[in-house]
């Protein structure tokens, strides 16, 4: 089943020195918690995964550049919620066919969000942007 909505609940964006050339930028996602959800206008239950996405600036010495950070969460609409929220519970571990889904929400509009705010601070982009070239 589908994640149904993702909502973000802050935004962080950090510069702390200039960046270089060979600044290394590093975009990970964490899924924190999961928690039972109601959706009353549809009478179901979902999950509600909290998630932290970061993006890292790091210097080709290792020290920090920047961060952007955003914090939000996904509903996620499966006829089996309460199985997966148990294993949650268990282990803090998602099926790989559900994580998948939820990870590729959170990158699908983190990524976005984390492009721009990289331009204001004049950072690299997290992610290559395409360059227009002349054909030869």
């Amino acid at each position: 089943m589908p994640a149904i909505g993702l909502n973000i609940n802050g935004i962080e964006a950090k510069k702390f020195k200039e960046a270089e050339v060979g600044v290394k930028v590093n975009t990970n996602t964490n899924l924190k918690d999961v928690k039972e959800h109601g959706l009353s206008p549809l009478d179901k239950k979902c999950l509600s995964v909290d998630f932290e996405f970061t993006t890292n600036y790091v210097s080709a010495d290792d020290k920090k550049v920047a961060d952007v950070i955003i914090t939000g969460d996904v509903l996620f609409l499966d006829e089996e919620y309460e199985k997966i929220l148990n294993q949650w519970k268990k282990d803090k571990k998602l099926p790989d066919d559900v994580s998948l889904q939820i990870i590729n929400v959170v990158f699908n509009k983190c990524l976005k969000k984390a492009i721009l705010l990289s331009d204001d601070l004049q950072l690299p982009s997290p992610i290559p942007i395409p360059v227009a070239k002349k054909k030869e």
